[in-house]
């Protein structure tokens, strides 16, 4: 007996000494991979992941996707086809304007809105990766109010430079209940003005489309703003947030919750999903690739 306890002395001060090693090399910036949360949060968006995948020739799931596919969602993928079909059981004019969009960027952003209307759920660009399991603690009620019908996040603050609108909110990440006065409005402002941007659009001798204010980030921040009746003290108030603020029913996170940029702390709680600006802006030129310097 004496000898095995010698072993057994020897053994597990070592055992231990192996597992501190492990836990001191681990990479503390590497996101864990997403798990499911408590399914008993109420919120008002489906648990319904959607992606669209238009001008995208070969799609190959890829870490950011298949993240998203393991967040116990359901997941959805939009073609050209699907989301043509989708516009015209929504709208005569939606389907119209869908098949007179001249790139498939334009296509893509018009068709996000029109899936996130139709179904609500969260919709994401496929370079977007999930950071946080869901559902969010922010899809929930707050401490007065119930659940949020729409979550929308900064991308352009008082500090980013070279926007076109300050605020900006992101675009490549939404999270809606169906129906969403928002996703409607934005609907209609694509749809009225898009015979103007087609003449502008030809009369442009590069042929160049203007994606920003046709369908992008833009119209998108116009039709958010417009619905949430901002005077200038609180659109200062957003351009300068650092922490989720309720108005109505939307509620809007920083930018580091949907925008996080290189250098952060991607561990922070606050942190929902991270975009890696790797996706359909390589196969069509985008809005994106003209404002990022190595677009």
């Amino acid at each position: 007996m004496i000898r095995p306890l010698a072993l057994l002395r020897v053994a597990v001060p070592i055992y231990i000494l192996f597992l501190l090693i492990l836990y001191i090399r681990r990479d503390p910036f590497l996101p864990s991979e997403p798990t499911p949360s408590s399914p008993f949060l109420e919120i008002l968006i489906p648990k319904t992941i959607h992606h669209v995948m238009i001008s995208i020739p070969k799609f190959k799931p890829n870490s950011h996707s298949i993240s998203w596919q393991q967040s116990g969602w359901k997941t959805e993928y939009w073609t050209d086809d699907a989301c043509s079909t989708l516009a015209g059981n929504l709208n005569e004019s939606y389907a119209h304007v869908f098949q007179q969009f001249p790139s498939g960027v334009l296509k893509a952003d018009f068709c996000r809105y029109m899936v996130m209307f139709a179904k609500g759920g969260v919709y994401n660009d496929l370079d977007v990766h999930l950071m946080k399991p869901l559902p969010w603690k922010v899809m929930g009620p707050g401490k007065e109010k119930g659940p949020p019908g729409l979550i929308v996040g900064m991308e352009g603050d008082a500090m980013t430079k070279g926007l076109p609108r300050s605020p900006q909110f992101v675009q490549w990440t939404i999270a809606a209940a169906p129906q969403h006065p928002v996703l409607l409005d934005a609907l209609t402002r694509i749809t009225d003005r898009t015979p103007e941007f087609l003449k502008k659009q030809q009369a442009d001798k590069n042929g160049n489309a203007d994606v920003m204010n046709w369908t992008g980030p833009s119209v998108w921040t116009d039709a958010v703003l417009a619905y949430l009746e901002c005077n200038e003290v609180q659109l200062e108030k957003l351009r300068d947030l650092k922490n989720a603020v309720r108005i109505k029913d939307v509620l809007v996170l920083p930018k580091r919750a949907f925008a996080v940029i290189q250098g952060e702390d991607h561990k922070n709680a606050d942190i929902l999903v991270k975009h890696y600006f790797s996706g359909m802006w390589k196969h069509d030129r985008s809005w994106v690739s003209r404002i990022l310097p190595w677009g």
